[in-house]
């Protein structure tokens, strides 16, 4: 029996994929979560040949993410287009500890200038990269710690495993610069749901309960026909001559799971939930 921590969750956004007695696995991953689920994760990494993800999880590769949504100029657009009122939303909900205080008139005594903690957390930033700043920032105050993909990357690493890429980091950096700024704007602007949205993501996520998931994401920025349907099917085209080998782990933005599997099943394979290890 293996013992889980307190931080620690079952997975379930796992799925067993077989085609002539070939037997692979595919996990739904989170790139933030407030749950590790290391022992699950080990448990199948553990008895797979190969892990797969959607693309590069080393820093060399997270820096060059971050250094592509820079611009050279402090104007943040974003600023200007969310109002006044959402910045102070938002401001509140990143810095809870400052509820009564307005950011539009803080004075640093040090420096002898205003400052606004939001333009200052997000300068510099193109409009996708702000959104996930400050998106992240959130979760983050919220207790969301771990990462699905981060945790099985490392697992991985360890158990010396074969690891394969579906993407490179310019392939996701393209398909961050077609996000919607329309779409973050209005994402931003639901500032005060974030608190119900975050607590049915967890509920959905450890039942692994992927149409709940759909219904719940569908207004977050990411979740375009470019980012997601045109993906599942480069994923599925990558990914498929591995998993006729069988003894695979193929971890993948749960969003993708979905049509990924609709691909999979159209080939001829069989997708279950997976028999306990």
């Amino acid at each position: 029996m293996f013992f889980i921590k307190p931080k620690e969750k079952n997975l379930k956004m796992i799925w067993e994929v077989q085609k002539n007695n070939k037997i692979s696995y595919l996990i739904g991953t989170a790139h933030y979560f407030p749950y590790s689920f290391k022992t699950s994760l080990r448990r199948y990494l553990d008895i797979a040949g190969t892990v797969i993800f959607e693309g590069p999880l080393d820093q060399d590769n997270l820096d060059k993410v971050q250094a592509a949504g820079n611009t050279d100029g402090n104007h943040v657009p974003l600023v200007d287009d969310l109002g006044s009122q959402t910045i102070t939303d938002i401001y509140h909900s990143l810095f809870p500890e400052c509820r009564r205080r307005d950011p539009y008139f803080l004075y640093n005594f040090r420096t002898g200038k205003m400052e606004n903690p939001v333009y200052d957390l997000i300068k510099g930033m193109k409009g996708w990269l702000a959104f996930f700043t400050i998106w992240f920032t959130y979760l983050k105050r919220n207790g969301w710690k771990y990462s699905v993909d981060l945790e099985a990357f490392n697992i991985a690493g360890e158990l010396g495993k074969k690891i394969i890429t579906l993407e490179t980091i310019e392939d996701q950096i393209k398909v961050l610069e077609t996000l919607s700024y329309e779409r973050i704007i209005n994402f931003l602007k639901l500032v005060n749901r974030w608190n119900k949205y975050m607590k049915d993501y967890i509920k959905s996520y450890l039942d692994g309960e992927l149409e709940n998931l759909r219904l719940i994401a569908r207004g977050y920025p990411n979740r375009t026909p470019t980012v997601i349907d045109r993906r599942d099917r480069i994923f599925y085209e990558r990914m498929v001559s591995y998993l006729e080998e069988g003894g695979v782990v193929a971890c993948i933005g749960a969003p993708h799971i979905r049509g990924v599997s609709q691909l999979l099943i159209s080939d001829g394979y069989q997708i279950q939930k997976p028999r306990s290890l």
